[in-house]
C-alpha cells in the first residue's frame, strides 16, 4: 500500500473512531462527578515524549479510554455546580466541524465565512436581548468580554480627559474610581488588573437583603469622590449575581450613570437572559442603557465551553479602542475582527453560538431559560417544606442557596462543617454535583440551574440526595457526641 492510500485509510478509520465517540460523548453522562482522584488521573496520562507518531483513530480511542472516569458530568440534567450549560448537540457538532475547517477569525482574508456569520449572529444576540446593536464581539468567555467591555470604558474615559490610553497609558489619567457592589464578581477584578486599572480602584458598594447593590449608596459614594477630587469612571451593575442569581438595580444605576456621565458596563454573563423569562425580566430591566455588556454564551445558551460576547452601542468608540495593524496587514473588502479584541488569532467561536440559536431559536430559547427559574422556584418550595432543609437568600431566578438543618442546631461552626461535609459526599456519590458559597459568613450549599436537560425530577433527586446524606452524617455525629460524653 503506498503513502497516500495509506493516509487515505487512516482518515477514514479516524473518521469512524470520531463518530462512535463523538455519538456516545453526546448522551446524558453517567455521573455528575468524576469517579477517579487527581492521584490516579495523573498516573493515567503520565508517560515520557513519544518519540514515533500513531494513526488519529488510536490517539481518538486511546485519550477516550484514559479519560474515562474522569470527565465531570457538566452536560447532564444534575449538574448543578458554578453556573454551568451544558452542550447542544448542533453547537457541539457544528464546534466539531469548525475545528476541521479551521478559520482564523481574526482577520477577513483568513475566513471570510466565519467573519460574516460571526457579525449575522452576534445582531440576532442583540436583538435577543433587546439591546441596542452598535458593535460586538466573540470572546473566550465573559472574563475576556469584560475586559473588552472595561476596556472600551477606560478609552472612553481616557478620552473624556484628553488622555489617549493607546499611546499614554494609565498613567496619564487622573485618579479615578470604578463602582462595583460587594457581590462583583471575580472576573471583574481580573480585567481591572489585566487593563492597568488596579483592584484598588473599586468602591464596593454595600449590598440589599436582595443582594442586590444599594443605589443611595452608590450615589452618595460618587459624590463623596467628586468632593474630594477623583473622577468616577466607571460603574459595573450585574445582572445574575454568581451566590445567588440577584441582580443589582440596573435602571436606578442608569439613571445615576446618565446624570452623572459615568460608563455603564453591565456584567450578565449570564443574568442578561433574565429578559426572556416573565419570572425574572425586572432582574434586567435597564441592560438595553448599558454602554456595554457582557455575557457567556456557554452558560445558558448551552454551547461548548469558552465561547463569551461582548455588546456595546459605541460602535465606533470599539473600532477605535483596538484598532491596529501592521506593514504585512494589507486592506481588504471585510471587517478584520483582531481591531476589535484583544487577540489576534482566534477560532471560530460563533459558529456554535449560530447552531445553538438556529435549533432553538428565539422561542426555544426563551422556553430553556423560563423553564429552568421555573424548576428554581420548584426546588425552593420544595426547600421550604421539608423539615430538614432551609433558604439560605432568595431565590429569585436560576440560583437557589439553601442548607441542611438538624432540628435544634444553631448557626455556627457545627452546621456549616455538617454542610460542607453533605457537599464532599454528594460529589463523591456523583449523583448529583452543586457547590457551596459564603453569604453573610455563613457556609450554603448552591445549585444553579442553566441546563437543557434538567427537569423537574432531577430538582427532587438533589433534594432527596442533601436530605439522605444530611440526615445519615447527623446520626453519625450525634452518636459520636454521646459516646465522647459518656468517656
Amino acid at each position: 500500500m503506498d503513502d497516500g492510500r495509506r493516509a487515505e485509510v487512516n482518515l477514514d478509520a479516524a473518521v469512524a473512531q470520531l463518530r462512535e465517540s463523538f455519538r456516545a460523548a453526546l448522551d446524558e453522562p453517567e455521573r455528575a462527578t468524576a469517579a477517579d482522584d487527581a492521584r490516579t488521573l495523573r498516573a493515567r496520562f503520565d508517560e515520557p515524549l513519544p518519540d514515533h507518531g500513531q494513526p488519529a483513530a488510536k490517539i481518538l480511542k486511546e485519550l477516550e479510554e484514559r479519560s474515562r472516569g474522569g470527565l465531570a458530568g457538566g452536560t447532564g440534567s444534575r449538574y448543578f455546580g458554578y453556573v454551568t450549560g451544558g452542550v447542544l448537540p448542533a453547537a457541539a457538532i457544528v464546534e466539531a466541524w469548525t475545528a476541521a475547517v479551521d478559520q482564523n477569525v481574526g482577520m477577513w482574508p483568513l475566513g471570510p465565512a466565519a467573519v460574516e456569520l460571526e457579525q449575522v449572529t452576534l445582531r440576532w444576540l442583540a436583538d435577543l436581548l433587546e439591546y441596542p446593536h452598535g458593535s460586538g464581539y466573540f470572546a473566550s468567555g465573559a472574563t475576556m468580554a469584560n475586559t473588552i467591555g472595561l476596556g472600551l470604558a477606560r478609552h472612553a474615559f481616557g478620552k473624556r480627559h484628553g488622555v489617549d490610553v493607546r499611546q499614554g497609558g494609565v498613567r496619564k489619567l487622573p485618579e479615578f474610581s470604578v463602582y462595583g457592589s460587594e457581590e462583583l464578581h471575580l472576573s471583574d477584578y481580573k480585567a481591572l488588573r489585566t487593563l492597568g486599572l488596579g483592584a484598588d480602584c473599586v468602591r464596593a458598594i454595600p449590598i440589599d437583603a436582595n443582594y442586590g447593590m444599594r443605589a443611595d449608596v452608590l450615589g452618595d459614594s460618587i459624590a463623596q469622590d467628586r468632593a474630594r477630587g477623583v473622577e468616577p469612571a466607571i460603574v459595573i451593575a450585574q445582572a445574575g449575581s454568581v451566590n445567588t442569581g440577584a441582580s443589582d438595580p440596573i435602571d436606578e444605576v442608569a439613571d445615576l450613570c446618565a446624570k452623572e456621565g459615568i460608563w455603564l458596563h453591565v456584567d450578565g454573563a449570564f443574568g442578561a437572559f433574565f429578559r426572556l423569562c416573565d419570572r425574572t425580566r425586572s432582574l434586567a430591566a435597564g441592560i438595553e442603557r448599558a454602554d456595554s455588556i457582557a455575557v457567556d454564551a456557554h452558560k445558558w445558551l448551552n454551547v461548548p465551553n469558552g465561547v463569551g460576547f461582548v455588546l456595546t452601542r459605541h460602535m465606533r468608540l470599539h473600532e477605535e479602542a483596538f484598532a491596529g495593524t501592521a506593514a504585512y496587514l494589507t486592506p481588504d473588502e471585510g471587517m478584520n475582527l483582531h481591531e476589535l479584541g484583544i487577540e489576534a488569532s482566534r477560532s471560530w467561536r460563533g459558529a456554535c453560538v449560530w447552531a445553538a440559536v438556529k435549533e432553538l431559536g428565539r422561542t426555544g430559547v426563551e422556553a430553556l431559560v423560563s423553564r429552568c427559574c421555573e424548576l428554581t422556584a420548584q426546588m425552593a418550595e420544595e426547600v421550604e417544606r421539608s423539615q430538614w432543609l432551609e433558604l439560605t437568600a432568595p431565590a429569585p431566578s436560576c440560583v437557589c442557596c439553601f442548607r441542611f438543618r438538624p432540628p435544634g442546631w444553631e448557626d455556627g461552626a457545627a452546621i456549616d462543617d455538617l454542610n460542607r461535609r453533605i457537599q464532599v459526599e454528594a460529589a463523591r456519590e456523583g449523583t448529583v454535583f452543586f457547590t457551596g458559597a459564603m453569604l453573610a459568613n455563613r457556609f450554603t450549599l448552591r445549585a444553579a440551574i442553566v441546563n437543557w436537560r434538567t427537569q423537574s425530577t432531577d430538582i427532587s433527586a438533589l433534594i432527596d440526595t442533601v436530605t439522605r446524606i444530611g440526615t445519615k452524617l447527623t446520626e453519625t455525629t450525634e452518636h459520636a457526641g454521646v459516646a465522647e460524653h459518656a468517656l
